[in-house]
């Protein structure tokens, strides 16, 4: 069986958008998101040695992507007590905007196209979401009430990912495209 080269650029895109889905707040926020650090919260979980703690590092570094509140952070209250400029510069909406940015660009330039690099990044996105889910289960996180109680804050969470991931598709795709028809 002979490997396409499409295939290679997929898998490549996917593992380095699973790899700055998982660390790109990180890598933005100067290694401390919103008093998250690998360091100290997630890396002592993971090695801790029992299936739990394991499952809740996994569960913390995922989730991490997913913690930027769009309403909550443009609310009227919030900006009322703060500067958009303050609000979006900030240390908790940027990161969060960045990494899913760069999730869809990189993916988008690697693939070819900004309709592969689409799917593909939803792809990546909705895998980590599973993930997430399905490590918070195993972790012992009480996923009903992130859900039922939070309901706005979750679609407001996936919201802040998919203004950022599409744009970041579309233009890596658009940018690729272009590099492409360039060399022609």
């Amino acid at each position: 069986m002979q490997v396409k080269k499409n295939h290679i650029q997929i898998v490549l895109s996917v593992i380095i958008g699973l790899i700055f889905a998982c660390f790109g707040v990180f890598l933005f926020s100067n290694f401390q998101y919103r008093g998250l650090t690998i360091k100290d919260n997630v890396y002592p979980s993971i090695s801790a040695g029992n299936f739990n703690s394991f499952m809740y590092g996994i569960w913390v570094l995922l989730g991490s992507g997913f913690m930027a509140d769009w309403f909550l952070e443009f609310s009227a209250a919030n900006i009322a007590n703060s500067s958009i400029g303050a609000i979006l510069f900030g240390d908790t909406i940027l990161p969060a905007i960045l990494t899913w940015f760069t999730v869809g660009f990189s993916i988008s330039i690697i693939v070819k196209g900004f309709k592969r690099g689409l799917i593909v990044s939803l792809i990546i996105f909705l895998s980590v979401f599973f993930l997430w889910l399905i490590t918070g289960i195993f972790a012992g996180a009480d996923i009903t009430a992130i859900f039922i109680t939070n309901i706005l804050n979750t679609l407001s969470e996936i919201f802040t990912i998919l203004i950022s991931l599409i744009p970041g598709s579309v233009i890596g795709g658009l940018i690729r495209t272009r590099l492409v028809s360039l060399k022609k």
